[in-house]
C-alpha cells in the first residue's frame, strides 16, 4: 500500500500465480522504481530511481533490497530517525518503508 504523496492510499495487488514479480532463485520478487517496468512504479516521486529497490518474498518474511539508488531506501523504526538500507533486511507485515520520498506498507492478506 502507498501510504504518502500523490498516489497516498493506493492499494496494490500481486499474485505470483498471475504472472506478478519475477521468480528468481527460488524467491519471488517485487520491483520498485520510477521506470515503467517496475512491478511498482512511483513516477510521480523524483527521488526515485529507475530501478530503486527489489522486495523478496520468501516463506520466513518479506525483504527489501537497495539497488544502490541515488537517494536511498529506509525503514521506520522505532527512534524517530529512520534506518538506511544498505544490505538486505527483513520487513514486518504492515511495517512502513521509504522509497525516494514515498512511504509504503506491506499488507497480508
Amino acid at each position: 500500500m502507498i501510504m504518502s504523496g500523490v498516489d497516498d492510499g493506493t492499494l496494490l495487488k500481486f499474485n505470483s500465480a498471475q504472472g506478478d514479480g519475477i521468480i528468481e532463485t527460488g524467491h519471488w520478487i517485487i520491483t520498485v522504481g520510477r521506470h515503467d517496468n517496475n512491478d511498482v512504479c512511483l513516477s510521480n516521486d523524483t527521488f526515485v530511481s529507475r530501478h530503486h529497490a527489489r522486495v523478496y518474498v520468501q516463506e520466513e518474511g518479506f525483504w527489501l533490497e537497495d539497488r544502490s539508488s541515488t537517494n536511498g531506501s529506509y525503514i521506520e523504526t522505532a527512534s524517530l530517525d529512520d534506518e538506511q538500507v544498505t544490505e538486505t533486511v527483513q520487513l514486518a507485515a504492515g511495517q512502513l518503508f521509504r522509497i525516494g520520498r514515498t512511504w509504503l506498507r506491506i499488507e497480508t492478506f
